[in-house]
C-alpha cells in the first residue's frame, strides 16, 4: 500500500510540474536582450522563437523557425515596442518573410535608450500584401 501511495505522490508531484511548466511563457527581463518560443495563430501549428537585442544604437529583431516542422514562406510584419505608461507603443516596424531555412532579421536604427520594457512584435500573414493575419508572436522583454 505505501508503494503505491508513494507512486501516486511522485505522479502528481511529476503532473503539477508539468502543468506548471505550461503557463510560464511569461518574458523574462534581461540586461539586453529577450527572447520568446511560442506557437502561433489559430491557423498555425507551427513555432518560432522571436527576440530582441541591444546592438549600440540599434535593436535587432530576428526570427526563426523553432521546433521540428516544416512551413513555407511566412510573411510577418515586425513592430519595435516600448511601454509607455503601462501599455506596449510601437516605435518602429519592419516587414518580410520567413522560410525554413531562412531564418529573418531586422535592424531598427538610433533607438533612445528610456529604461523602460521593450519587445519585439511580430505578426505573420498568410500572403505579400498583409491583409490577412493569422498569428502574433512576441519576444521576451527587456530594458533599453
Amino acid at each position: 500500500m505505501k508503494k503505491v501511495i508513494k507512486k501516486m505522490y511522485i505522479v502528481m508531484l511529476i503532473s503539477v510540474i508539468g502543468i506548471t511548466g505550461l503557463f510560464t511563457f511569461t518574458p523574462s527581463a534581461s540586461a539586453a536582450s529577450g527572447c520568446n518560443d511560442t506557437s502561433s495563430g489559430s491557423g498555425y501549428n507551427k513555432t518560432f522563437k522571436v527576440c530582441g537585442t541591444d546592438s549600440g544604437d540599434n535593436v535587432i529583431g530576428s526570427i526563426k523557425g523553432s521546433g521540428n516542422m516544416t512551413y513555407g514562406k511566412n510573411y510577418w510584419k515586425m513592430d519595435l515596442q516600448r511601454n509607455v505608461n503601462g501599455s506596449y507603443q510601437t516605435i518602429g516596424t519592419r516587414t518580410g518573410y520567413i522560410d525554413w531555412f531562412s531564418p529573418s532579421s531586422r535592424t531598427f536604427t538610433n533607438v533612445s535608450k528610456k529604461n523602460a520594457k521593450t519587445r519585439i512584435k511580430v505578426t505573420f500573414y498568410d500572403d505579400s500584401s498583409y491583409s490577412y493575419a493569422n498569428g502574433t508572436v512576441y519576444s521576451g522583454y527587456w530594458y533599453r
